[in-house]
């Protein structure tokens, strides 16, 4: 009877043996090692993602100094000479700081002025339309 009982006993293992090379699809021997080997590669991943986190959150923190609006307003800066040739054009980003540069234009010459902002507020007087400029950037 217990040779009976220890033969069944071993074929049933053999089958839960083959059962587990099937499950496991590798050499491996046993569940218990290929779960520290999954442990193992799960860590990795999470390095990765911790690695990728912090660099998202240095672009995230140089993207908020990046160029993010821009407004132009074309007008006609000097009476006759038509076309409106003239422009102010603001570039800010998401602080309100950036420049507005401004492009008089005439028949004989051009003047170009940069004016710079920080935090929205300008270094030097601005001109109507460039604080036309500076809105339509902001939105």
């Amino acid at each position: 009877m217990l040779l009976l009982l220890t033969l069944w006993m071993a074929i049933q293992l053999r089958r839960l043996r083959r059962g587990q090379r099937l499950l496991l699809g590798t050499d491996q021997r046993d569940l218990v090692e290929y779960a520290v080997g999954l442990l193992a590669r799960v860590e990795q991943v999470e390095g990765r993602a911790d690695d990728v986190d912090r660099a998202v959150a240095a672009v995230e923190a140089r993207l908020g100094s990046a160029i993010q609006r821009r407004g132009m307003i074309r007008y006609d800066a000097l009476e006759g000479t038509g076309g409106k040739q003239s422009v102010s054009v603001a570039l800010l980003d998401a602080a309100g700081s950036g420049v507005v540069l401004t492009a008089i234009q005439d028949r004989d010459y051009a003047r170009v002025y940069v004016k710079e902002l920080r935090d929205g507020v300008a270094d030097l007087e601005l001109a109507p339309e460039e604080v036309r400029a500076v809105e339509a950037a902001r939105g």
